[in-house]
C-alpha cells in the first residue's frame, strides 16, 4: 500500500514539473491583437469611470448655480478641467498637469494630447451652467515625461495599461496600427506594437491554474498522509527524508519555473521588492524556503525527543568523553543563532524597507513578513537549543553543575574576544548564554512538550532573547549603514566635487544660452551690461549659492573683457588656464578646481557661448569660488537627476578635516572639534574601521592622500535601541500566541485542559493586557495628533512670519512701485534667512514668483494654484490652510496663507511653503511617541508577568494545602486547618475542619461496625479451617474407639498409624492457628506517598544471591524516582511474597527464572513479574484472591488476598494472565504522583 501511495506522490511531483515546463517553455506569447484587445478593454473601462466621474459632478452641481471650485471640489477617479468657450481656464483639479486649450480638437468626443508632461487620453463634454456653455476635459494618463528621473520622478508608460514602451500611438487611424473603438464603435485613438512588446499583466490561462493548484493540493494531501503513515509505523527517519524530498522537490520545480512571479500579479513575489540569491528571488519565496526548513526542523526536534532516540543517543554518548557534547551542542546551537542574527541582516540589506522603530510609521506587510521569517528562524534556533541540550542532559540531570561548568568555560574566552572586537556580537552571544543557563537550570525542556503556563513562560523568555538578539542586530544594522554613508560623505568631501552645484549650474547655463534678454543686450553694443549681471544673480542663481562667490565677466566675440574686473587677462588666456580635461566636469564648459591652498576654496568656471540666429555674439564667464561648505541644504532632491542622485548625500553630518601633520584645519557642524577632550581623536585606531563614541556623537575616520575628514553624529538614541527590542518582543510574542492557537486548532480546542493554576495566570495576564493594549494605542492616537497639531503650529507660525516680511513688498509690487524683478529678489532673500522654499500666487491662481522656478519649468507642477486652496482662501476667504500634497512619489505638506492689503483687505496673493520634509519629520514624531509607548508597555508587561506569577501562586497556596490535608486524609490521625481570614477560603477550610470531625465519628462507628463483621468473617474462616482437619481427627478417633472395644489397642502396628494422622491434623491446626494469629498482628496499611522504584528494587535485591532461582530487574522508566500513593513496608512484602510465589511455581525439574519489569506511561507505573512455570489452570483462575484458597499443600492461601486487598486501597490493580506449561505474570498498577 505504501509503495502505491509512493508511486501516486512522486507522479503527482512529475506532473507539477511537467506543466509549469509546459507552460513556461512552450507556451505561446500573446499576439499582437490580443495585446490591442486587451489594451482596449482597459480603455473602455477607463470611458466607463470617465461617466462615474461626470455624474458624480452633476449630482454636486445643480444646473441652476453657478460652478465653483467649492462644488467641483469632489473626489474623482481621474482629473478634469472645466474651460470657457473661448479658452480660458476655469476650474483645474490637479496641480501636476493641466492640459494647454489649443492642443485640443474639440471636433473629437475622444483623442489623445501630447504635452511637455506626457500624452493623454481625454474624452470631451459639453456642459452648461446657467445659460453658459463650458469644455469638460477628463484626462488619463498613457505615458509620463520627465526631464528629470529619480526615486520621485519616473517617466514611462502606465503599467496599468502597457506592459513597456514597445508601442506607438496616433491620434488618427494609420496603416499598420490598430484601432481601438468605444463599445458602441466610437473611434478612441490608434497604436502600433513594435516588436519585443509585452502585455501587460499575465496571461496564464485560468485552465493551466486550476490544474496546477489541483496538483499542488494532491501533492500536499498525498505526501502529508504519505509521512504521517511512515511516522505511526516508527519508520521516522524515512519519514523525515521523503518529507525533505518532498519540499526540496516542489521548491525547486516553482523556483525553476519562477512561479507564482511569473503567472500573478503579486508583490510579495516581485524581485524588485527584495531579492537576495537564486533560492530567495522574492520575499514570498524567501518565506516557503523557511517554512519548509522549519517544518523539517519540527520534525528532527520532534523525532530527537522521542524516547527510543533518546536511549541510542544515550548508548552513544557513553562511548565518548563527556564534554565533547557538550562543546558540539554548544558549536550547533551557536551556528543557529548566527542563522537567526543573519536573518535579519540579510532581508534588510535585499529589501526596501527597514525593520526598526523608525519604520512603524510606514509599516506595511511587507514588513510584517518580514518579521515572520526572522521569528520562524528564531523558533528554529530556540527549539533546537533547548532539544540539544535535553538530549545532552538525558538521563543525566545530576551533572547540571558540570554542564555549567563546562559551558563557562567554553564560553569565556569567546566572551573575551569578543569584548575588544565588537560589543554588539558580545551582546548577542550573552544573550545566548543566559538562554543555555536558563534551559540547563530550570529544566525548560520539560515545558515545551505539554501546554500549559510555564510552556507560556518558556515562550514568552524565548520571545524576549530573540527580541534583543534581534535588536542588537537592527543597531548592528543601523551602525552599518550610518558609516556606509558617512564613508562616501568623506570620500565626496575628499574629492570636494559640489555635486548639487554642478547639476544646478547646468541649468543655469542652459538658460543663460537661451534668454532672449541676454542675447539683446549683447546684440546691442551701445547698451550697457550691467543688467545682464543684474538678471543672472537675481533670476537664475538659486540660494543655494549663497555659499559662493559669484563674479561674471562677459567677452566679446573676439575674446576682448566687456563687463567685469579690471584685468589684463582676456578670454584665451581663461580658456588655457581652466579649460583642462583634469578639471572637467560632466557638463560641458564647465570646469571645477579643487582647493589646494589654505585660504582659497574651491572654483567653478562656467564658459557660455551666447547666439543669436547662429551668430555668436559673445561669452559670458560665471566664476564661483566657495566661501563657505553648507552641511545640508533645503533643497530637496525632487529635482536632481538619477546621474547625480547618487552621489549626492542630505544627511546633516558634522565634520572635521585635519592635515597630514594631523592638525585641525576646519570643521563644519555643530560639534566642537577644537574642544582639548577631542585632540586625542585621531588616536584611537578603531576611528578608522567601526568609529568611536564620544560625547554622545560617534565619530568615523576617512584618511586621504593629504588630509584625514573625520564625520560625526549623534548616536543612535538608547530609547530607540530599547523600542527596537520591544518592538520585536511584541511581535514575537503575537506570532507565538497565534502558532500556538493554530496548534491548538488542529488539535482540538476541547482537548486542551488547563488547570486552575494556569487559567488564573491567563486571566490575570488578560486582565492587564487587554486594557493596557487599548490604553496604548488610544495614547498613540492622541499623542501623535497632539505632535502633529504642533507640527502644524510651527509650519504656521514660520509661513506667518514670512507672510509679515512679504507683505509690504507685495503691496509695494502691486502698486507699481516695486517691479517684479526685485520683488523677486527679496522672496529669494526672504526663502534663503528662513531655509524654505517660497511660492507666490496671484489671485486668479497663477504662479506670480518663486524661488525654486525649476519645480515649475521642468513642469513637475503646473503653474496654478491647488484648487482646494483656491476654495479656501480665494472664495471662502479663509486666511490660512495646510494641506497634504504630492509631486510623483514624494509627499509633504504646503502651508497657503492670504496676503491682504492693509487698506481694503482684500487679497492681493496667496503665498504657498512646501514643506519637503514634513512626512519625515511627521513620522518621526510618530515614532518617537510609539517608542516611548512600547517601552513601557514591555517593561509594564514584563514586571506584571513576574508578579502574576507569584501572586497566582500565593492565591493558590490555600488549594495547594488544602490537597496536601486532603491527600493525607486517613482513618488514623488528621489534622484540622487554620486560615485567619473569614473569606471563601476561610468557608472552604472551615468545611474541611468540619468533615474531619465527622469523618471521626463515623470512623469510630465504622470501626465498631467493622470489628463486628471481621470478628464474624473470621469466626467464618476459623470455623471453617478447623472443620477440615477435625473430621479425619473425629474418624481416626472412632476408629480407635473400636480397636479398643475389640482389645487391639496393643498393638504398635494397628495403633501407629491412626496417631500420626492425628499428629498431622494437629500440625494443620497449629499452623491455622499461628496463621490467624500472623494476621492479626499485621498493621493497618498506609497510605502516604512512597518511591515504587526504590521498594521494587530493594524487593528484586533480595533474590540477587538467589541459587535456586535466576531473578532479572528491567527498568524501562526515565526518571530516577517513581511516587505512587501507598505502604512501602506492605507493598514490599506484596512484591516479595509475588516474586517467592513465582519462583514456587516452576517444577522442579527446571530452573526458575523471573522476570520483573517496571515502566510508567501516561501517569501510570505498571510493574510486571513473569515465571516461567506451569501456570494456571482454567478452573482456578476465579479462586486466585479469595482468602484461604491455594494451590499449594502448605500454603495459608492468604498471600495473595492481602496483596489484592492492598493493592486496591492504594487505588491500584493487581491482575494476571498466565498460559498453562510457559508461565504467568502477575500485573500492579497504580496512579503516578508528581
Amino acid at each position: 500500500m505504501l509503495k502505491k501511495r509512493r508511486l501516486i506522490l512522486f507522479i503527482s511531483i512529475g506532473l507539477l514539473a511537467v506543466l509549469l515546463g509546459i507552460n513556461f517553455f512552450i507556451s505561446s506569447p500573446q499576439s499582437d491583437s490580443e495585446s490591442a484587445k486587451d489594451i482596449n478593454i482597459k480603455i473602455n473601462k477607463v470611458i466607463d469611470e470617465f461617466d462615474r466621474d461626470y455624474i458624480s459632478l452633476l449630482l454636486n452641481n445643480r444646473p441652476d448655480k453657478q460652478a465653483s471650485f467649492r462644488t467641483l471640489n469632489i473626489d474623482t477617479n481621474h482629473p478634469f478641467y472645466l474651460f470657457s468657450v473661448n479658452g480660458r481656464l476655469l476650474y483645474w483639479s490637479s496641480i501636476t498637469m493641466v492640459p494647454e486649450f489649443d492642443d485640443i480638437d474639440f471636433s473629437k468626443k475622444y483623442q489623445i494630447i501630447e504635452t511637455q508632461s506626457g500624452t493623454y487620453f481625454i474624452k470631451l463634454r459639453k456642459i452648461t451652467r446657467l445659460g453658459q456653455l463650458f469644455w469638460m476635459v477628463q484626462t488619463f494618463t498613457l505615458y509620463d515625461k520627465v526631464d528629470v528621473e529619480n526615486e520621485y520622478l519616473h517617466a514611462g508608460e502606465n503599467p496599468d495599461i502597457f506592459g513597456n514602451d514597445r508601442f506607438l500611438l496616433s491620434p488618427d487611424a494609420k496603416e499598420g496600427y490598430f484601432d481601438l473603438h468605444k463599445e458602441d464603435g466610437d473611434y478612441l485613438f490608434s497604436i502600433l506594437l513594435r516588436t519585443g512588446y509585452e502585455h501587460a499583466g499575465h496571461d496564464t490561462g485560468n485552465v493551466v491554474l486550476i490544474f496546477f493548484f489541483s496538483l499542488i493540493g494532491l501533492v500536499i494531501i498525498l505526501g502529508t498522509d504519505f509521512v504521517n503513515t511512515l511516522w505511526i509505523k516508527g519508520k521516522k527517519v524515512l519519514a523525515l527524508i521523503y518529507t525533505a524530498i518532498i519540499l526540496v522537490s516542489i521548491r525547486s520545480i516553482m523556483i525553476f519555473f519562477q512561479f507564482p512571479q511569473e503567472y500573478f500579479d503579486t508583490e510579495l513575489f516581485n524581485p524588485t521588492r527584495y531579492a537576495s540569491s537564486i533560492i530567495n528571488p522574492s520575499l514570498g519565496d524567501l518565506l516557503l524556503n523557511v517554512i519548509a526548513f522549519m517544518i523539517l526542523l519540527s520534525l528532527i526536534v520532534s523525532m530527537l525527543s522521542r524516547k527510543k532516540y533518546l536511549i541510542n543517543f544515550l548508548a552513544f554518548k557513553r562511548k565518548y568523553k563527556e564534554w565533547l557534547f557538550h562543546f558540539i551542542s554548544l558549536v550547533l546551537s551557536t551556528a543557529l543563532l548566527v542563522f537567526f542574527f543573519r536573518m535579519f541582516g540579510n532581508i534588510v540589506d535585499n529589501a526596501q524597507w527597514e525593520l526598526n522603530i523608525l519604520a512603524v510609521p510606514a509599516f506595511t506587510y511587507f514588513q510584517g513578513i518580514s518579521l515572520f521569517v526572522i521569528f520562524l528562524a528564531g523558533a528554529g534556533y530556540l527549539l533546537f537549543t533547548i532539544i540539544s541540550v535535553n538530549m545532552v542532559l538525558y538521563k543525566n540531570r545530576s551533572s547540571k553543575k558540570n554542564v555549567l561548568k563546562n559551558l563557562l568555560f567554553l564560553a569565556l574566552p569567546i566572551c573575551l574576544v569578543l569584548v575588544y572586537w565588537d560589543f554588539v556580537y558580545l551582546i548577542v552571544f550573552l544573550a545566548h548564554v543566559i538562554l543555555l543557563v536558563s534551559i540547563i537550570s530550570f529544566e525548560l525542556y520539560d515545558n515545551i512538550f505539554k501546554l500549559g503556563f510555564n510552556t507560556f513562560l518558556t515562550f514568552f523568555f524565548g520571545c524576549l532573547i530573540g527580541a534583543l538578539i534581534t535588536g542588537a542586530a537592527a543597531y548592528e544594522d543601523t551602525r552599518k549603514k550610518e558609516i556606509q554613508s558617512k564613508i562616501k560623505y568623506a570620500n565626496q568631501l575628499m574629492v570636494e566635487s559640489d555635486i548639487m552645484a554642478e547639476f544646478l549650474l547646468s541649468d543655469v547655463m542652459r538658460k543663460i544660452e537661451d534668454d532672449p534678454f541676454i542675447k539683446s543686450q549683447l546684440a546691442d553694443g551701445l547698451s550697457t551690461l550691467d543688467p545682464i549681471e543684474q538678471k543672472i544673480k537675481r533670476v537664475y542663481m538659486s540660494n543655494y549659492f549663497d555659499q559662493y562667490e559669484l563674479d561674471i565677466q562677459v567677452f566679446n566675440p573676439i575674446g576682448e573683457r566687456i563687463l567685469g574686473k579690471v584685468e589684463d587677462s582676456n578670454l584665451d588666456e581663461f580658456r588655457f588656464q581652466y579649460m583642462k580635461s583634469d578639471y572637467a566636469t560632466s557638463v560641458r564648459n564647465l570646469y571645477f578646481i579643487q582647493n589646494t591652498s589654505d585660504t582659497g576654496g574651491n572654483k567653478f568656471y562656467s564658459f557660455i557661448n551666447i547666439y543669436r540666429d547662429n551668430y555668436f555674439l559673445g561669452t559670458i564667464l560665471l566664476e564661483l569660488v566657495q566661501q563657505r561648505i553648507q552641511p545640508g541644504s533645503v533643497f530637496p532632491k525632487l529635482l536632481l537627476d538619477r546621474e547625480y542622485s547618487g552621489n549626492f548625500y542630505t544627511e546633516k553630518f558634522d565634520y572635521a578635516v585635519y592635515d597630514q601633520e594631523d592638525i585641525l584645519k576646519m570643521s563644519v557642524g555643530i560639534y566642537n572639534y577644537r574642544n582639548p577632550e577631542n585632540d586625542d581623536l585621531l588616536d584611537f585606531p578603531s576611528l578608522f574601521t567601526t568609529g568611536i563614541f564620544k560625547n554622545n556623537h560617534h565619530h568615523y575616520g576617512v584618511k586621504g592622500e593629504s588630509k584625514t575628514i573625520v564625520v560625526s553624529s549623534t548616536i543612535y538614541p538608547i530609547n530607540y535601541v530599547f523600542a527596537d527590542v520591544s518592538l520585536f518582543f511584541v511581535a514575537y510574542l503575537l506570532f507565538t500566541l497565534l502558532c500556538i492557537l493554530i496548534y491548538s486548532i488542529f488539535q482540538g480546542l476541547g482537548k486542551l485542559q488547563f488547570n486552575y493554576t494556569t487559567q488564573l495566570q491567563f486571566y490575570i495576564n488578560f486582565a492587564f493586557f487587554f486594557p493596557m493594549l487599548i490604553i496604548s494605542i488610544i495614547s498613540i492616537g492622541l499623542l501623535t495628533n497632539s505632535y502633529t497639531n504642533d507640527l502644524h503650529r510651527q509650519y504656521f507660525s514660520k509661513a506667518s512670519i514670512i507672510r509679515n516680511n512679504l507683505a509690504s513688498y507685495l503691496e509695494r509690487q502691486s502698486k507699481g512701485a516695486m517691479d517684479r524683478e526685485d520683488f523677486l529678489a527679496e522672496v529669494k532673500r526672504l526663502a534663503g534667512t528662513t531655509g524654505t522654499d517660497i511660492n507666490v500666487y496671484l489671485p486668479n491662481g497663477k504662479l506670480m514668483v518663486t524661488n525654486q522656478p525649476n519645480i515649475f519649468d521642468k513642469k513637475v507642477l503646473t503653474e496654478y494654484l491647488h484648487p482646494v486652496a483656491v476654495s479656501e482662501i480665494l472664495e471662502i476667504q479663509n486666511n490660512r490652510l495646510i494641506l497634504d500634497e504630492h509631486a510623483g512619489n514624494l509627499n509633504y505638506k504646503t502651508v497657503y496663507i492670504a496676503l491682504r492689503d492693509n487698506d481694503k483687505q482684500s487679497i492681493l496673493g496667496i503665498i504657498a511653503i512646501p514643506f519637503f520634509e514634513s512626512e519625515t519629520e511627521l513620522n518621526m514624531v510618530i515614532a518617537d511617541v510609539f517608542s516611548n509607548i512600547i517601552n513601557i508597555f514591555v517593561v509594564i508587561f514584563i514586571v506584571f508577568l513576574v508578579v502574576s506569577f507569584f501572586v497566582s501562586k500565593q492565591l493558590i497556596y490555600p488549594f495547594r494545602l488544602l490537597t496536601e490535608k486532603l491527600k493525607a486524609t486517613n482513618l488514623e490521625s488528621n489534622e484540622p486547618m487554620y486560615w485567619p481570614a473569614k473569606d471563601e477560603i476561610g468557608l472552604l477550610v472551615n468545611e474541611y475542619n468540619n468533615m474531619l470531625f465527622k469523618l471521626e465519628s463515623s470512623k469510630k462507628v465504622l470501626a465498631s461496625t467493622e470489628k463486628e463483621s471481621a470478628w464474624r468473617e473470621m469466626a467464618k474462616q476459623v470455623a471453617h479451617e478447623i472443620k477440615n482437619p477435625l473430621t479425619p481427627m473425629k474418624l481416626t478417633l472412632q476408629h480407635m474407639l473400636r480397636l479398643q472395644a475389640a482389645g487391639r489397642l496393643d498393638d504398635p502396628k494397628l495403633i501407629s498409624k491412626p496417631v500420626e494422622s492425628l499428629i498431622i491434623q494437629v500440625d494443620t491446626l497449629s499452623e491455622i492457628a499461628n496463621s490467624f494469629s500472623n494476621f492479626a498482628k499485621m498493621p493497618l496499611p498506609k497510605n502516604e506517598p512512597i518511591d515504587f522504584k526504590y521498594i521494587v528494587t530493594e524487593a528484586v535485591e533480595l533474590f540477587k544471591n538467589n541459587e535456586k532461582a535466576e531473578v532479572l530487574f528491567h527498568d524501562k522508566t526515565e526518571s530516577d524516582n517513581i511516587f505512587i500513593i501507598g505502604d512501602d513496608k506492605l507493598f514490599g512484602r506484596i512484591i516479595a511474597n509475588l516474586i517467592i510465589n513465582g519462583i514456587q511455581a516452576v517444577p522442579s525439574e527446571r530452573k526458575a527464572r523471573v522476570k520483573v519489569t517496571l515502566s510508567s506511561k501516561s501517569g501510570h507505573v505498571k510493574l510486571e513479574i513473569h515465571d516461567n512455570g506451569k501456570g494456571i489452570p482454567e478452573d482456578l483462575k476465579e479462586k486466585i484472591f479469595i482468602p484461604n484458597f491455594s494451590t499449594k499443600s502448605d500454603g495459608s492461601g492468604l498471600g495473595l488476598a492481602i496483596a489484592k486487598r492492598g493493592v486496591e486501597t492504594s487505588g491500584g490493580r493487581i491482575w494476571f494472565v498466565t498460559k498453562l506449561n510457559v508461565g504467568t505474570s502477575f500485573f500492579l498498577s497504580f496512579p503516578e504522583i508528581k
